[in-house]
């Protein structure tokens, strides 16, 4: 008995349609998995990553202490002291 598993591949012209639909408001990601019955839950992430506007992903912001960054940088000097050394 084999335990082969199902690869599904969508082509760019359903990846495309998918988001479109979502952008429009026509679906909300979660719809459109349940409607079409895409099973990975970051499917149609990473298709509005490379397909859309991306102004329906997450934002990440960094917030930093105004030393950080040179600290950071003197830090990553006193690694590379010690590693020649």
């Amino acid at each position: 008995m084999s335990d082969q598993k199902t690869i599904i591949r969508y082509s760019t012209v359903f990846k495309q349609k998918v988001v479109a639909e979502i952008e429009s408001g026509k679906f909300s990601i979660a719809k459109a998995r349940k409607n079409y019955d895409i099973s990975g839950g970051s499917t149609i992430h990473s298709w509005i990553k490379k397909f859309g506007k991306n102004h329906l992903l997450a934002k990440v912001v960094k917030v930093e202490m105004k030393n950080e960054p040179d600290k950071i940088k003197q830090l990553e000097h006193h690694i590379q002291q010690l590693e020649s050394a």
